[in-house]
Protein backbone atom coordinates (compact mmCIF):
# COMPACT_ATOMS: atom_id res chain seq x y z
CA UNK A 1 0.00 0.00 0.00
CA UNK A 2 1.26 3.36 -1.06
CA UNK A 3 2.70 5.73 2.15
CA UNK A 4 0.24 9.40 2.23
CA UNK A 5 2.64 11.50 2.48
CA UNK A 6 0.58 14.46 3.82
CA UNK A 7 -0.92 11.76 6.63
CA UNK A 8 2.64 10.84 7.55
CA UNK A 9 3.43 14.63 8.21
CA UNK A 10 0.33 15.05 9.93
CA UNK A 11 1.25 12.42 12.49
CA UNK A 12 5.11 13.66 12.82
CA UNK A 13 3.60 17.25 13.50
CA UNK A 14 0.97 15.42 16.43
CA UNK A 15 4.25 13.66 17.63
CA UNK A 16 5.86 16.59 18.02
CA UNK A 17 3.46 18.48 19.66
CA UNK A 18 2.71 15.95 22.35
CA UNK A 19 6.42 16.37 23.16
CA UNK A 20 6.34 19.85 23.31
CA UNK A 21 3.39 19.28 26.08
CA UNK A 22 5.12 16.47 28.20
CA UNK A 23 7.09 18.87 30.09
CA UNK A 24 4.83 20.98 31.04
CA UNK A 25 2.58 18.14 32.46
CA UNK A 26 5.08 17.22 34.68
CA UNK A 27 5.67 20.80 35.79
CA UNK A 28 1.67 20.88 36.24
CA UNK A 29 1.51 17.48 38.47
CA UNK A 30 4.41 18.63 40.56
CA UNK A 31 2.77 22.13 41.26
CA UNK A 32 -0.81 20.70 41.86
CA UNK A 33 0.25 18.12 44.32
CA UNK A 34 2.96 20.18 46.00
CA UNK A 35 0.20 23.35 46.50
CA UNK A 36 -1.95 20.76 48.26
CA UNK A 37 0.48 19.20 50.25
CA UNK A 38 1.45 23.16 51.34
CA UNK A 39 -2.12 23.55 52.20
CA UNK A 40 -2.95 20.72 54.32
CA UNK A 41 0.13 21.30 56.19
CA UNK A 42 -0.77 25.38 56.92
CA UNK A 43 -4.38 24.43 58.07
CA UNK A 44 -3.10 21.43 60.44
CA UNK A 45 -0.83 24.58 61.91
CA UNK A 46 -3.86 27.19 61.53
CA UNK A 47 -2.49 28.82 58.93
CA UNK A 48 -4.93 29.74 55.83
CA UNK A 49 -4.28 27.30 53.12
CA UNK A 50 -2.92 29.64 51.04
CA UNK A 51 0.23 30.46 53.23
CA UNK A 52 0.89 26.64 52.53
CA UNK A 53 0.62 27.22 48.78
CA UNK A 54 3.16 30.34 48.73
CA UNK A 55 5.47 28.24 50.96
CA UNK A 56 5.33 25.47 48.59
CA UNK A 57 5.83 27.80 45.30
CA UNK A 58 8.74 28.95 46.71
CA UNK A 59 10.00 25.81 48.16
CA UNK A 60 10.21 24.00 44.71
CA UNK A 61 12.23 26.72 43.05
CA UNK A 62 16.01 26.89 43.60
CA UNK A 63 15.85 28.00 46.82
CA UNK A 64 15.27 24.27 48.30
CA UNK A 65 14.50 21.61 45.63
CA UNK A 66 17.01 23.19 43.33
CA UNK A 67 19.49 22.90 46.19
CA UNK A 68 18.84 20.40 47.26
CA UNK A 69 17.88 17.71 44.11
CA UNK A 70 19.12 19.27 41.47
CA UNK A 71 19.39 16.77 38.57
CA UNK A 72 15.71 16.34 39.90
CA UNK A 73 14.80 19.80 39.68
CA UNK A 74 17.12 20.01 35.82
CA UNK A 75 14.61 17.34 34.93
CA UNK A 76 11.33 18.64 35.89
CA UNK A 77 11.85 22.49 35.64
CA UNK A 78 14.48 22.87 32.54
CA UNK A 79 17.67 23.67 34.61
CA UNK A 80 16.18 26.83 35.95
CA UNK A 81 14.41 29.87 36.89
CA UNK A 82 12.04 30.08 33.88
CA UNK A 83 15.22 29.61 31.13
CA UNK A 84 12.97 26.96 29.83
CA UNK A 85 10.22 27.62 27.15
CA UNK A 86 7.04 25.76 28.01
CA UNK A 87 7.60 27.21 31.63
CA UNK A 88 8.43 31.04 30.83
CA UNK A 89 5.24 31.61 28.10
CA UNK A 90 2.66 28.91 29.08
CA UNK A 91 2.97 28.94 33.49
CA UNK A 92 3.36 32.77 33.02
CA UNK A 93 0.50 32.98 30.88
CA UNK A 94 -1.52 30.46 33.30
CA UNK A 95 -0.84 32.64 36.63
CA UNK A 96 -1.71 35.80 35.01
CA UNK A 97 -5.16 34.76 34.35
CA UNK A 98 -4.91 32.90 37.54
CA UNK A 99 -4.56 36.38 39.13
CA UNK A 100 -7.25 38.13 36.74
CA UNK A 101 -10.02 35.12 38.20
CA UNK A 102 -9.13 35.24 41.62
CA UNK A 103 -9.34 39.35 41.66
CA UNK A 104 -13.13 39.11 40.60
CA UNK A 105 -13.76 36.29 43.02
CA UNK A 106 -12.38 38.57 45.54
CA UNK A 107 -14.17 41.45 44.25
CA UNK A 108 -17.53 40.32 44.34
CA UNK A 109 -17.48 37.90 47.34
CA UNK A 110 -17.52 40.86 50.02
CA UNK A 111 -20.17 42.45 51.31
CA UNK A 112 -19.79 46.13 50.80
CA UNK A 113 -23.16 47.26 52.66
CA UNK A 114 -20.93 48.68 55.84
CA UNK A 115 -18.87 50.83 53.81
CA UNK A 116 -20.99 54.02 53.67
CA UNK A 117 -20.83 54.15 57.45
CA UNK A 118 -16.73 53.34 57.48
CA UNK A 119 -16.04 54.73 54.44
CA UNK A 120 -13.80 57.64 56.18
CA UNK A 121 -12.39 54.96 58.65
CA UNK A 122 -10.42 52.92 55.36
CA UNK A 123 -9.79 55.74 53.64
CA UNK A 124 -7.98 57.39 56.77
CA UNK A 125 -6.23 53.71 57.01
CA UNK A 126 -5.38 53.73 53.53
CA UNK A 127 -3.41 56.77 53.67
CA UNK A 128 -1.63 55.91 56.71
CA UNK A 129 -1.35 52.32 54.84
CA UNK A 130 0.78 54.02 52.10
CA UNK A 131 2.51 57.23 53.13
CA UNK A 132 4.16 55.66 56.39
CA UNK A 133 5.49 52.46 54.63
CA UNK A 134 6.75 54.53 51.31
CA UNK A 135 8.50 56.79 53.24
CA UNK A 136 10.17 54.35 55.72
CA UNK A 137 11.14 52.34 52.45
CA UNK A 138 12.35 55.27 50.68
CA UNK A 139 14.77 56.10 53.72
CA UNK A 140 15.86 52.37 53.90
CA UNK A 141 16.07 52.35 50.66
CA UNK A 142 18.96 55.49 50.68
CA UNK A 143 20.56 53.91 53.39
CA UNK A 144 21.18 50.75 51.79
CA UNK A 145 22.05 52.35 48.21
CA UNK A 146 26.14 52.62 48.61
CA UNK A 147 26.03 49.07 49.67
CA UNK A 148 24.30 47.09 46.80
CA UNK A 149 27.60 46.64 45.13
CA UNK A 150 28.81 44.66 48.13
CA UNK A 151 25.21 42.77 48.11
CA UNK A 152 26.20 41.55 44.75
CA UNK A 153 24.22 44.02 42.40
CA UNK A 154 25.45 45.74 39.64
CA UNK A 155 26.73 49.22 39.65
CA UNK A 156 24.29 50.34 36.65
CA UNK A 157 21.00 50.61 39.01
CA UNK A 158 19.58 53.84 38.95
CA UNK A 159 19.36 54.65 43.00
CA UNK A 160 16.04 57.19 42.72
CA UNK A 161 14.67 54.48 41.01
CA UNK A 162 15.62 51.96 43.13
CA UNK A 163 14.36 54.13 46.30
CA UNK A 164 10.95 54.42 44.63
CA UNK A 165 10.85 51.06 43.77
CA UNK A 166 11.46 50.12 47.48
CA UNK A 167 9.43 52.60 49.31
CA UNK A 168 6.55 51.08 46.59
CA UNK A 169 7.03 47.30 47.48
CA UNK A 170 6.98 48.07 51.23
CA UNK A 171 3.31 50.23 50.50
CA UNK A 172 1.29 47.14 49.35
CA UNK A 173 -1.08 45.40 50.56
CA UNK A 174 -1.87 41.83 49.00
CA UNK A 175 -5.68 42.22 48.65
CA UNK A 176 -6.34 38.83 46.96
CA UNK A 177 -4.63 37.05 49.67
CA UNK A 178 -6.08 38.96 52.63
CA UNK A 179 -9.35 38.72 50.98
CA UNK A 180 -8.92 34.98 50.98
CA UNK A 181 -7.91 35.04 54.60
CA UNK A 182 -10.85 36.65 55.75
CA UNK A 183 -13.07 34.19 53.77
CA UNK A 184 -11.59 31.40 55.48
CA UNK A 185 -11.43 33.20 58.64
CA UNK A 186 -15.40 33.79 58.38
CA UNK A 187 -14.97 37.67 58.71
CA UNK A 188 -15.98 38.88 54.54
CA UNK A 189 -19.21 39.59 55.61
CA UNK A 190 -18.36 41.44 58.65
CA UNK A 191 -17.95 45.44 59.16
CA UNK A 192 -14.14 44.55 59.97
CA UNK A 193 -13.65 42.30 56.99
CA UNK A 194 -15.23 45.35 54.85
CA UNK A 195 -13.34 48.22 55.88
CA UNK A 196 -9.96 46.19 55.55
CA UNK A 197 -10.83 45.20 51.93
CA UNK A 198 -12.24 48.55 51.56
CA UNK A 199 -9.08 50.25 52.49
CA UNK A 200 -6.36 47.30 51.11
CA UNK A 201 -8.57 48.25 47.51
CA UNK A 202 -7.83 51.26 48.05
CA UNK A 203 -4.40 50.71 49.45
CA UNK A 204 -3.44 48.88 46.14
CA UNK A 205 -5.37 51.04 43.90
CA UNK A 206 -2.85 53.65 44.83
CA UNK A 207 -0.05 51.28 45.05
CA UNK A 208 -0.48 50.14 41.12
CA UNK A 209 -0.48 53.55 40.12
CA UNK A 210 2.73 54.37 42.44
CA UNK A 211 4.00 51.09 40.67
CA UNK A 212 3.29 52.21 37.14
CA UNK A 213 4.69 55.82 37.81
CA UNK A 214 7.94 54.29 38.86
CA UNK A 215 7.93 51.71 36.02
CA UNK A 216 7.72 54.61 33.69
CA UNK A 217 10.40 56.24 35.19
CA UNK A 218 12.43 53.42 35.99
CA UNK A 219 12.38 53.11 31.55
CA UNK A 220 12.32 57.03 30.72
CA UNK A 221 8.99 57.53 30.14
CA UNK A 222 7.72 59.23 32.91
CA UNK A 223 4.66 61.88 32.17
CA UNK A 224 2.94 63.35 34.69
CA UNK A 225 -0.13 63.97 32.29
CA UNK A 226 -0.03 60.56 31.67
CA UNK A 227 0.17 59.31 34.84
CA UNK A 228 -3.39 61.59 35.62
CA UNK A 229 -5.07 59.79 32.37
CA UNK A 230 -4.27 56.58 34.23
CA UNK A 231 -5.98 57.60 37.28
CA UNK A 232 -9.45 59.03 35.26
CA UNK A 233 -9.39 55.86 33.22
CA UNK A 234 -9.15 53.82 36.29
CA UNK A 235 -11.66 55.75 37.95
CA UNK A 236 -13.94 55.54 34.22
CA UNK A 237 -13.72 52.36 34.39
CA UNK A 238 -15.19 52.05 38.09
CA UNK A 239 -17.77 54.32 37.29
CA UNK A 240 -19.09 52.42 34.14
CA UNK A 241 -18.83 49.25 36.29
CA UNK A 242 -21.28 50.59 38.94
CA UNK A 243 -23.64 53.17 36.39
CA UNK A 244 -23.69 50.58 33.71
CA UNK A 245 -23.04 47.31 34.07
CA UNK A 246 -24.37 46.66 37.63
CA UNK A 247 -28.08 47.83 36.79
CA UNK A 248 -27.54 46.35 33.56
CA UNK A 249 -26.19 42.95 34.13
CA UNK A 250 -26.59 42.01 37.78
CA UNK A 251 -30.28 41.67 37.67
CA UNK A 252 -30.55 39.14 34.76
CA UNK A 253 -27.86 37.60 36.43
CA UNK A 254 -30.08 37.26 39.48
CA UNK A 255 -32.68 35.52 37.54
CA UNK A 256 -30.73 33.60 35.56
CA UNK A 257 -29.45 31.69 39.19
CA UNK A 258 -31.02 28.18 39.08
CA UNK A 259 -30.36 25.86 42.32
CA UNK A 260 -28.90 22.66 41.55
CA UNK A 261 -28.40 19.30 43.54
CA UNK A 262 -24.91 21.14 44.95
CA UNK A 263 -25.62 24.62 44.83
CA UNK A 264 -26.74 27.68 43.14
CA UNK A 265 -25.52 27.60 39.63
CA UNK A 266 -25.67 30.21 36.66
CA UNK A 267 -26.14 28.83 33.27
CA UNK A 268 -23.35 28.35 30.42
CA UNK A 269 -24.31 31.28 28.52
CA UNK A 270 -24.33 33.84 31.34
CA UNK A 271 -21.21 32.19 32.89
CA UNK A 272 -20.04 32.98 29.33
CA UNK A 273 -20.68 36.87 29.34
CA UNK A 274 -19.38 37.63 32.63
CA UNK A 275 -15.83 35.95 31.69
CA UNK A 276 -16.29 37.82 28.60
CA UNK A 277 -17.24 41.09 30.62
CA UNK A 278 -14.39 40.18 33.45
CA UNK A 279 -11.64 39.55 30.30
CA UNK A 280 -12.31 43.05 29.09
CA UNK A 281 -11.88 44.92 32.19
CA UNK A 282 -8.81 43.31 32.99
CA UNK A 283 -7.66 44.16 29.54
CA UNK A 284 -8.74 47.76 29.79
CA UNK A 285 -7.29 48.74 32.76
CA UNK A 286 -4.37 47.14 31.34
CA UNK A 287 -4.02 49.49 28.23
CA UNK A 288 -4.66 51.87 30.78
CA UNK A 289 -1.57 50.73 32.65
CA UNK A 290 -2.97 50.09 36.55
CA UNK A 291 -2.47 46.13 35.20
CA UNK A 292 -5.03 43.74 34.73
CA UNK A 293 -5.98 42.32 37.88
CA UNK A 294 -7.02 45.66 39.05
CA UNK A 295 -9.71 45.80 36.36
CA UNK A 296 -10.85 41.78 37.43
CA UNK A 297 -11.24 43.65 40.94
CA UNK A 298 -13.34 46.57 39.86
CA UNK A 299 -16.12 43.80 38.01
CA UNK A 300 -16.24 42.01 41.09
CA UNK A 301 -17.24 44.54 43.25
CA UNK A 302 -19.58 46.13 40.48
CA UNK A 303 -21.35 43.03 40.29
CA UNK A 304 -21.45 42.13 44.27
CA UNK A 305 -24.37 42.45 47.10
CA UNK A 306 -26.69 39.91 45.69
CA UNK A 307 -26.02 36.53 47.50
CA UNK A 308 -27.63 34.28 45.19
CA UNK A 309 -25.21 35.80 42.16
CA UNK A 310 -22.06 35.40 44.31
CA UNK A 311 -22.82 31.94 45.46
CA UNK A 312 -23.11 30.86 41.84
CA UNK A 313 -20.16 32.03 40.78
CA UNK A 314 -17.76 31.39 43.45
CA UNK A 315 -19.66 27.86 43.12
CA UNK A 316 -18.89 27.62 39.41
CA UNK A 317 -14.78 29.16 39.36
CA UNK A 318 -13.40 29.29 43.02
CA UNK A 319 -12.21 25.87 43.45
CA UNK A 320 -10.18 25.37 40.63
CA UNK A 321 -8.92 28.88 40.25
CA UNK A 322 -6.67 27.76 44.04
CA UNK A 323 -6.16 24.24 42.91
CA UNK A 324 -4.74 25.25 39.24
CA UNK A 325 -4.12 28.90 38.96
CA UNK A 326 -2.91 30.28 42.07
CA UNK A 327 -0.14 27.06 42.41
CA UNK A 328 1.71 27.93 38.85
CA UNK A 329 2.25 31.77 39.84
CA UNK A 330 3.84 31.28 42.85
CA UNK A 331 5.58 28.15 41.58
CA UNK A 332 7.00 30.87 38.66
CA UNK A 333 7.90 33.49 41.36
CA UNK A 334 9.34 30.35 43.68
CA UNK A 335 11.46 29.72 40.33
CA UNK A 336 13.12 33.26 40.23
CA UNK A 337 13.95 33.11 43.68
CA UNK A 338 17.29 31.96 45.65
CA UNK A 339 17.03 32.24 49.15
CA UNK A 340 20.41 31.55 49.10
CA UNK A 341 22.11 34.51 48.25
CA UNK A 342 21.12 35.84 51.61
CA UNK A 343 23.53 33.68 53.29
CA UNK A 344 26.11 36.61 54.52
CA UNK A 345 26.12 38.36 57.71
CA UNK A 346 24.95 41.77 55.64
CA UNK A 347 22.52 39.87 53.89
CA UNK A 348 21.30 38.89 56.87
CA UNK A 349 21.25 42.10 58.57
CA UNK A 350 19.88 43.91 55.89
CA UNK A 351 16.73 40.88 55.49
CA UNK A 352 16.11 41.88 59.03
CA UNK A 353 16.16 45.79 58.37
CA UNK A 354 13.85 44.81 55.38
CA UNK A 355 11.44 42.72 57.22
CA UNK A 356 11.45 45.25 60.73
CA UNK A 357 10.72 48.47 58.47
CA UNK A 358 7.98 46.55 56.68
CA UNK A 359 6.01 45.83 59.77
CA UNK A 360 6.43 48.99 61.41
CA UNK A 361 5.48 50.82 58.39
CA UNK A 362 1.98 48.97 58.13
CA UNK A 363 0.94 47.41 61.15
CA UNK A 364 2.00 50.57 63.31
CA UNK A 365 0.87 53.21 60.37
CA UNK A 366 -2.47 51.03 59.94
CA UNK A 367 -2.79 50.49 63.53
CA UNK A 368 -2.86 53.71 64.80
CA UNK A 369 -5.32 55.21 61.99
CA UNK A 370 -7.93 52.30 62.76
CA UNK A 371 -7.24 53.27 66.28
CA UNK A 372 -8.03 57.05 65.54
CA UNK A 373 -10.81 56.17 63.76
CA UNK A 374 -12.49 54.93 66.84
CA UNK A 375 -11.94 50.82 66.57
CA UNK A 376 -11.14 49.38 69.75
CA UNK A 377 -7.64 48.73 70.27
CA UNK A 378 -7.64 45.10 69.98
CA UNK A 379 -9.91 45.50 66.24
CA UNK A 380 -7.36 48.41 65.42
CA UNK A 381 -3.82 46.28 65.99
CA UNK A 382 -5.83 43.96 64.07
CA UNK A 383 -6.48 45.92 61.03
CA UNK A 384 -2.60 46.73 60.90
CA UNK A 385 -1.82 42.82 61.17
CA UNK A 386 -4.07 42.58 58.37
CA UNK A 387 -3.18 45.45 56.07
CA UNK A 388 0.69 44.20 56.88
CA UNK A 389 0.14 41.13 54.76
CA UNK A 390 1.75 41.54 51.57
CA UNK A 391 2.55 38.01 49.99
CA UNK A 392 0.87 38.25 46.32
CA UNK A 393 1.25 41.64 45.49
CA UNK A 394 4.77 42.14 46.85
CA UNK A 395 5.30 38.91 44.28
CA UNK A 396 3.92 41.27 41.42
CA UNK A 397 6.09 43.95 42.23
CA UNK A 398 9.25 42.00 42.63
CA UNK A 399 9.21 40.69 39.46
CA UNK A 400 7.79 43.62 37.55
CA UNK A 401 11.59 45.13 39.69
CA UNK A 402 13.45 42.67 38.38
CA UNK A 403 12.40 42.43 35.20
CA UNK A 404 13.41 46.13 35.08
CA UNK A 405 16.52 45.71 36.41
CA UNK A 406 16.14 48.20 39.42
CA UNK A 407 15.77 45.62 42.26
CA UNK A 408 18.42 43.37 42.01
CA UNK A 409 18.16 39.53 42.85
CA UNK A 410 19.58 39.65 46.50
CA UNK A 411 17.34 42.32 47.30
CA UNK A 412 14.56 40.62 45.70
CA UNK A 413 15.13 37.70 47.83
CA UNK A 414 14.86 40.12 50.97
CA UNK A 415 11.42 41.32 49.74
CA UNK A 416 10.46 37.93 49.31
CA UNK A 417 11.57 36.78 52.34
CA UNK A 418 9.69 39.65 53.96
CA UNK A 419 5.95 39.05 52.10
CA UNK A 420 6.14 35.42 53.30
CA UNK A 421 6.82 36.20 57.03
CA UNK A 422 4.08 39.01 57.33
CA UNK A 423 1.76 36.55 55.12
CA UNK A 424 2.86 34.17 58.15
CA UNK A 425 2.31 36.44 60.81
CA UNK A 426 -0.98 38.04 59.90
CA UNK A 427 -3.48 35.05 60.51
CA UNK A 428 -2.73 34.00 64.41
CA UNK A 429 -1.74 37.49 65.38
CA UNK A 430 -4.82 38.71 63.99
CA UNK A 431 -6.59 35.67 65.35
CA UNK A 432 -5.21 36.40 69.00
CA UNK A 433 -6.25 39.73 68.95
CA UNK A 434 -9.87 39.31 68.28
CA UNK A 435 -10.07 36.65 71.00
CA UNK A 436 -12.93 38.73 73.76
CA UNK A 437 -14.24 40.66 70.76
CA UNK A 438 -17.71 40.03 68.48
CA UNK A 439 -15.46 38.17 66.10
CA UNK A 440 -14.32 35.47 69.09
CA UNK A 441 -17.15 32.91 68.18
CA UNK A 442 -16.57 33.02 64.14
CA UNK A 443 -12.94 32.37 64.30
CA UNK A 444 -13.21 29.46 67.31
CA UNK A 445 -15.85 27.72 64.85
CA UNK A 446 -13.16 28.13 62.24
CA UNK A 447 -10.72 26.38 63.73
CA UNK A 448 -8.54 29.75 64.30
CA UNK A 449 -8.86 29.95 67.97
CA UNK A 450 -9.06 27.23 70.81
CA UNK A 451 -11.94 27.70 72.73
Amino acid sequence: MPVDAPSCAQALLAVTREESLRPLLHQLVVIVLAARAGAVVARWLRQPSVVGEIVAGLLLGPSAFGAWFPDAFAAIFGGGQGSHGSLEASLTSFSQVGLILLLFLIGIEFDYSHIRRQGRLAAGISIAGIAVPFALGYALAVVMTPRLGILGASSDIDPRAFALFLGTAMSITAIPILGRMLIEMGMQHTPLGATVVAAAACDDAVGWTLLAAVSALATGEFEPVRIAGMVAGTLGVAAAGLFIIRPLLLPRLERAVSDGPSGPTLPLGALSLVLALLFVAAWTTSMIGIFAIFGAFLLGASLSGVSRVREAVSHQLADFVTAFFLPIFFTYTGLRTNIGSLGTPEAFGWTAAVCAVAVLGKWGGCGCAARLGGLPAGEASCVGVLMNTRALMELIVINVGMDLGVIPPVVASMLVVMAVGTTLMATPLASHMLRGSRYEATLVTRGFLRA
